[in-house]
């Protein structure tokens, strides 16, 4: 078993194994991903490129990011007969994505309903070295063609426009053509407005094949057609490039001109180019030496993917199945987020399906943002650079809610405006119900200001604080001290008709999970003001002018912080998660055991309500999050209480993984590792059912903080970092790399 291939072995035809394997062996860069589907297509597939950042308007849900169209069809017949895998008879199948370089491999043995016999081998990745590169190399060899010594072959490789988001088709054609043997494409989003260039092109230097050029703005291609003799291989390389009007204001002549860079061709403009539709041209094959572009590019692509590995991978020994999973959920946070592009976040299935259509919740900070903060702090920076650039928005929200200060969007995307849809129809139950976490659930504005503060003290990036991170602190606790209600009956501060992080239970009251890190947002705040103040008086006063905030207003942060209504029973030390929370009734859950379902799937959005039943950690998440402000006995009890009464199969994909850092500190290394294969398999098995509309991206930050959190125990403090292993069966060694303060620090911890 090769530790850095994800593979498969055997073609499975039936839809939810295709297209669960898709989301699986999605490629990408940061600028895009490209789900696994195959170059020649099959019958409902759910093709898919998505573009980091690249949106357009629908019903309801406001906006999604737009499946631009499909670059990697190529279509191969052998004497008429076209190879499809729900056609003649796959003889051998295997396929694999090596993690370490990003590369996607399959081959595929296969005879005809005539009796050809094929071997055909393809490879493709994203470029991590030239991110608006995509590039597959494709070989096909001629096995057996019965009493002939050789077989007619047409290769067509294509753009497939007619690809959407399920049945949404965001693109609409502006233009296409040609230009030497580069075929470009260009095209607009219906609503939004972006510009998108594509060009292909297709080479290859087996002999007795000629190539052709159709011109289309269906479905542009260059072919390939010849004879291919028993034993011999045809191998071509199909390249394309990609630019948006977010990139650039003339996408297609920058694609243009990249492409011909790759090629060796001297650029030249789009406008000098044959726009005329369904031309066919026939053109002298390519030279020998440009068929050895993929593997110049291969090597780029190795050599970029090898920093990126000394940072983020973690090295497990004794449990190749745990060392597997956890290198695929690294991999995973690679692919889905923009080295350098701060006007964007990263989602909460990032690029590799239409699940949650790329909209940003507060599992990036969370959960995600972890793991980008101790291994990537430049790309952690720049994800709250995007909660930044989005203040303005938070402040909007707020004041039309009737509060000061910033309130940040349950849903986001590139305005920061609230993009939760209003209504939909529930995945389980099939009704149409209301969605309030866009009006209610408010703890992800607390979530960004944990997550500026944790980037701040993991890092030391005094720059950032001091000209952004401030800002969002100080703007997040102004709306907290303007939303916490003061009780004048119990002399302290509540927060009403809220949902919390188990949002199973709606407009409930003083939820402890929001509560508390409302607190500690203004914690934060009033600590940052007097930092500000220390070290850089002009900001301090430039920020206290620009926001108002007076002695008075700091004064009543103060009372709040001291006085919010905290629910816990003084004697077990069990917070209650809301009020009310203890008087609901206990659901029997053994009447439910071999569920499929979670239990409001089950039950109904109403009646779960009426339980102690609940979707994912809330109280556990916040022991977990604010890890250093609660003592082992308030763990232990709080544990005692919450984890039997916690859907952890079908109840939300995130908290099995966050699970085991509590269970870790508790000693209950069985239930943490039982817990960490939940989160860590979640697609690769297809744990929930759901991996088809994309990966779980926040599960996969959640296995690395399980790892390095939990099962090394990575604690920092002012001196340095401890660690405080914790060994599952069989694990020898744990081995990871991670940075403070600007110093990079290596651990290798072997029992």
């Amino acid at each position: 078993m090769n530790l850095w291939h994800i593979s498969e072995d055997a073609f499975h035809p039936d839809l939810k194994t295709i297209h669960s394997q898709e989301s699986v062996f999605t490629i990408g860069n940061g600028y895009f991903c490209t789900r696994g589907t195959f170059e020649e297509g099959y019958p409902r597939d759910n093709t898919a490129t998505l573009l980091y950042g690249v949106f357009d308007a629908i019903p309801i849900a406001k906006e999604e990011l737009a499946n631009i169209p499909d670059w990697l069809p190529i279509k191969l017949f052998i004497n008429g007969e076209r190879f499809r895998l729900d056609r003649g008879t796959i003889l051998s199948y295997h396929r694999w994505l090596s993690m370490q370089d990003g590369v996607l491999h399959r081959t595929v043995r296969w005879k005809s309903p005539r009796g050809v016999r094929i071997l055909v081998h393809s490879e493709r990745f994203a470029s991590l070295a030239d991110e608006h590169v995509g590039i597959i190399r494709y070989n096909v060899t001629l096995e057996d063609a019965g009493s002939d010594q050789e077989c007619e072959l047409d290769v067509r490789a294509s753009l497939n426009i007619a690809e959407g988001n399920y049945d949404v088709i965001h693109w609409e054609n502006v233009d296409q053509g040609h230009q030497n043997d580069i075929i470009w494409y260009h095209c607009e989003t219906k609503k939004s407005l972006v510009h998108l260039a594509q060009t292909m092109s297709f080479r290859s230097a087996s002999p007795d094949v000629h190539q052709k050029i159709v011109d289309s703005d269906v479905s542009p291609s260059i072919s390939f057609a010849g004879t291919l003799a028993v034993g011999a291989t045809f191998s071509a390389e199909k390249v394309v490039v990609m630019y948006t009007s977010r990139d650039t204001s003339d996408p297609v002549n920058a694609a243009l001109e990249h492409h011909q860079n790759l090629s060796g061709y001297h650029a030249g403009s789009a406008q000098t180019t044959n726009h005329a539709r369904f031309q066919e041209e026939n053109l002298p094959k390519a030279a020998s030496a440009q068929s050895l572009l993929y593997e110049r590019m291969l090597q780029q692509q190795r050599a970029a993917w090898q920093p990126v590995w000394e940072k983020a991978d973690i090295i497990i020994e004794g449990d190749d199945t745990a060392q597997r999973a956890v290198r695929f959920n690294l991999y995973q946070l690679r692919i889905n987020v923009s080295s350098h592009d701060d006007r964007y976040s990263t989602a909460a299935k990032g690029m590799t399906g239409f699940g949650y259509r790329g909209h940003i919740f507060h599992d990036t900070e969370i959960f995600m943002l972890p793991f980008y903060t101790y291994t990537m702090p430049n790309i952690a920076r720049n994800l709250l650079l995007y909660r930044y650039h989005l203040l303005p928005a938070a402040r909007k929200k707020a004041a039309s809610n009737g509060y000061e200060g910033a309130q940040y969007p349950w849903e986001s995307t590139l305005n920061g405006e609230e993009t939760t849809p209003s209504s939909i129809i529930h995945p389980e139950t099939g009704e149409v119900i209301p969605v309030l976490n866009g009006f209610i659930e408010l703890h992800i504005t607390a979530s960004i200001a944990h997550a500026v503060w944790q980037y701040w003290q993991v890092t030391g990036d005094d720059d950032f604080m001091r000209d952004y991170g401030a800002e969002i602190l100080l703007s997040t606790a102004q709306f907290w001290g303007s939303r916490a209600e003061k009780n004048e009956q119990h002399d302290d501060y509540e927060i009403n008709n809220v949902i919390g992080p188990d949002e199973w239970h709606e407009h409930v009251n003083n939820n402890t999970y929001t509560n508390y890190m409302a607190r500690q947002n203004i914690r934060y705040a009033l600590y940052i003001q007097d930092w500000l103040r220390q070290t850089n008086p002009a900001k301090a006063q430039q920020l206290e002018q620009q926001m108002d905030l007076t002695n008075e207003i700091t004064s009543h942060w103060q009372d709040v912080v001291q006085h919010m209504r905290i629910l816990q029973d003084p004697q077990t030390k069990v917070f209650e998660q809301f009020d009310g929370f203890f008087k609901l009734e206990l659901l029997d859950q053994s009447q439910y055991k071999g569920r499929k379902d979670s239990y409001q799937g089950i039950l109904g959005v109403e009646q779960v309500q009426k339980y102690r039943i609940i979707k994912q950690a809330d109280v556990l998440m916040l022991l977990t999050v604010l890890d250093q402000e609660f003592d082992l006995q308030t763990k232990e009890a709080n544990w005692d209480y919450y984890y039997p009464i916690t859907d952890h199969d079908y109840g939300s994909s995130l908290t099995p993984a966050l699970h085991v850092i509590l269970a870790c500190e508790l000693g209950r290394i069985e239930q943490a590792y039982e817990f960490f294969t939940k989160g860590a398999l979640v697609d690769l098995e297809n744990l929930r059912g759901n991996t088809p509309e994309g990966i779980h991206l926040a599960c996969s930050g959640a296995v690395w903080q399980a790892t390095i959190l939990g099962f090394a125990g990575l604690r920092l403090n002012n001196d340095g970092y401890t660690t405080d292993p914790h060994w599952p069966d069989g694990w020898t060694r744990l081995a990871f790399t991670f940075f403070h303060k600007g110093e990079q620090f290596h651990v290798d911890l072997r029992k």
